[in-house]
């Protein structure tokens, strides 16, 4: 009897984990309704949903997270480059302390907006599972790409995939 329990529970927790693993943000799925707190201004908010229309990667950082140090510059380049042709970036901050993210600015500067996330509201709806995480976002608010962690290839891999939906006028 005490084994069956064991094992009926052990199924449960497994159906639940794939219950939560199901509505992880995905390619194909839809932005989430989303709006969050601008880091440099607490009183207002940016609202994902306001981006429609537009090329949109939401992109997860931390300032203890060692890989943000070489995605934020490259994510600004593309930021910069593309912005004109409709791509925008919102940087999404899970650090709990602004003045940590504040520090982290000074070091690597950004153009594109920035929102708090120290209550981590926006990473569960999103189901952020590394850092840093990157949902590219096509013109009708759709997920097109997922990207966890960040290395030379994945920008490479960004950028074809940023120039793509750029070039898609749907």
């Amino acid at each position: 009897m005490h084994s069956r329990r064991s094992i009926i529970v052990g199924l449960a927790l497994a159906a639940a984990n794939a219950a939560c693993a199901a509505w992880a943000v995905a390619p194909g799925a839809p932005l989430p309704p989303i709006a969050a707190a601008r880091l440099d201004d607490a009183s207002a908010r940016l609202s994902l949903q306001s981006l429609r229309g537009n090329v949109v990667y939401v992109d997860f950082w931390a300032s203890w997270c060692v890989p943000c140090r070489q995605s934020m510059p490259q994510l600004d380049d593309l930021y910069r480059k593309y912005r004109d042709r409709g791509l925008r970036v919102v940087g999404v901050n899970k650090d709990v302390a602004p003045a940590d993210a504040q520090r982290f600015l000074k070091r690597v500067h950004v153009t594109f907006p920035l929102v708090s996330d120290g209550d981590d509201a926006v990473a569960r709806a999103f189901d952020v599972q590394a850092m840093p995480s990157g949902y590219l976002v096509d013109r009708a608010g759709v997920v097109r790409y997922v990207h966890r962690g960040f290395t030379a290839e994945t920008a490479a891999e960004l950028r074809g995939e940023i120039e793509a939906l750029l070039g898609d006028k749907r």
